[in-house]
């Protein structure tokens, strides 16, 4: 279906009555809307940026049971993320793909292997089975790029996988959702608002980042799932809570990917603490990601030299063949938004904290707030909101379930360094609500996470390509071209500069 003109839609919200206004556009924002748009409630869904532009297009896009979690004795939360994952591969098979993963053990070292074995096999049992049995895998392509090779045995285990990135995973959940009353809306600022007690109702001003535009709109029920902007939402509408959030830096690193490289590798750390993950994705390798407790989402959100030393020191350690930044395509970095209870005091360490979500609602004002998550419980956490705003709005609103039509067929085309064609710009603007070249290249494609710098090339050689990407959110070729000067002073700033000081 066509997404309407931003235009419009905008001119069209202006003193509107929704039943749900949802504040974030991540994967519990994103899932969240699709259930209560198909419930009929009348749902404006509100992001200050993209869409899963924040965490939810730097994870490592596994829809997993938390395998790791069963070292801090989590087993509810794993029990949990496997019947979820289990659901969402009947559900959604169109989305996520069952994925073979190969933990690479070595005897003599933390943790045991047979103490890994005996893990696989009891998280096999409380999955309820349904994945493929854990199995020694002492021969495997992987095999020729580590270090110590003769000593290091695989297991292999199933988990799944999104495709073809967590940003389109996030991405599907709005697609099929465009009436009057039933509106996603990327680059859109809550600046602030209240609630009138008179008419039970929210008053909150939004502003159109891109255009510098305003509107108001009026809500019966607010849902704050801004991910690691929670608290800071909360604070500025008086809202309270008994949780909030430490916030855990992830980084990754996109690396040249090696032929050899088939399935998913999950290594321990050098300390034994921990374990990382290398993840075939595309033409690269997914490396990471690190674990950093941080004060503010922006401070995730940046990776350091630090960042990018830290995890080569670790992938060395087990890396047959030394590895440089020169060998890095991409950067990737997240906040994981981990949720504790309020009095919980201030910490340095975050793997000890379950990825446990939790819900709360206002006991004074229909504001409900949203902790926690990850891709695999969006589902069930998306239905326990569902619930929440029932219970708050006794009938939904104007809104009727969508027609039904085909899904359009996306327009491709070929970008240089890359196998499979990618929808082009012009299509992804006309049908996917994209606005800006950084949305087509990062989350509406995978150009930038795939192809060196950006998409930019190596050395700028496909600057000329950007430029004709830029084009549909342009108003003519200068404009054009500044849009890729800007995004260049970005790679530079973001990519160039970081990997000149490792």
């Amino acid at each position: 279906m066509r997404s309407p003109p931003r235009e419009d839609q905008w001119q069209a919200l202006d003193d509107l009555v929704f039943d749900v206004v949802i504040v974030g556009s991540g994967i519990n924002g994103a899932c969240l809307y699709h259930h209560l748009c198909r419930q009929g409630f009348s749902t404006l869904l509100i992001d200050k940026g993209d869409f899963a532009s924040g965490t939810s297009q730097a994870s490592a896009m596994m829809i997993w049971g938390g395998l790791l979690y069963l070292r801090h004795g989590h087993l509810r939360t794993v029990g949990r993320l496997c019947a979820a994952r289990e659901r969402m591969l009947r559900e959604l098979g169109d989305w996520i793909r069952p994925r073979q993963m190969r933990y690479v053990a070595t005897p003599g070292t933390r943790p045991h292997p047979l103490l890994v074995q005996a893990a696989l096999y009891f998280y096999w049992l409380l999955s309820g089975c349904q994945r493929r049995r854990p199995r020694w895998e002492p021969g495997y392509p992987e095999r020729v790029l580590l270090a110590e090779r003769p000593r290091r045995v695989a297991l292999t285990y199933e988990e799944a996988m999104a495709e073809p990135s967590d940003a389109r995973f996030v991405l599907q959940w709005l697609l099929p959702h465009h009436q009057a009353t039933q509106v996603a809306l990327n680059y859109c600022a809550l600046e602030g608002g209240g609630f009138d007690a008179g008419t039970r109702r929210w008053h909150l001003e939004l502003r159109n980042t891109l255009h510098a535009a305003g509107c108001r709109v009026r809500a019966r029920v607010v849902v704050n799932a801004a991910g690691a902007w929670v608290d800071r939402i909360n604070e500025s509408f008086g809202c309270h809570s008994p949780y909030k959030h430490v916030l855990s830096k992830g980084v990754f690193l996109g690396l040249r990917r090696h032929p050899a490289h088939e399935l998913p590798l999950i290594l321990p750390t050098r300390d034994g603490r921990d374990a990382m993950s290398l993840i075939p994705w595309g033409s690269v390798s997914l490396w990471g990601p690190t674990e950093t407790v941080v004060e503010t989402p922006e401070e995730g959100f940046a990776v350091q030299p630090e960042d990018v030393r830290l995890l080569l020191d670790e992938l060395h350690a087990c890396w047959a063949n030394p590895l440089s930044p020169r060998d890095v395509v991409s950067l990737r970095s997240g906040v994981r938004p981990l949720v504790v209870e309020r009095r919980h005091a201030n910490t340095t360490c975050s793997l000890a904290l379950s990825r446990r979500h939790e819900v709360h609602a206002d006991e004074h004002l229909p504001w409900i707030s949203v902790y926690g998550g990850k891709l695999t419980n969006c589902v069930p956490l998306a239905r326990r909101v569902e619930r929440l705003v029932r219970s708050r709005v006794a009938r939904p609103g104007r809104a009727a379930a969508p027609t039904p039509c085909p899904e359009p067929v996306p327009v491709l085309e070929y970008f240089p360094d890359l196998k499979p064609p990618v929808p082009n710009s012009r299509w992804c603007a006309e049908q996917e609500m994209c606005q800006t070249l950084e949305d087509y290249l990062r989350r509406r494609t995978n150009v930038a996470q795939w192809v060196p710098r950006g998409g930019l090339g190596p050395r700028d050689e496909y600057a000329e390509h950007l430029v004709r990407a830029a084009r549909p959110f342009c108003a003519d070729e200068p404009a054009a071209r500044r849009a890729v000067a800007a995004y260049h002073r970005t790679v530079v700033e973001s990519f160039d500069d970081v990997l000149a000081h490792c």
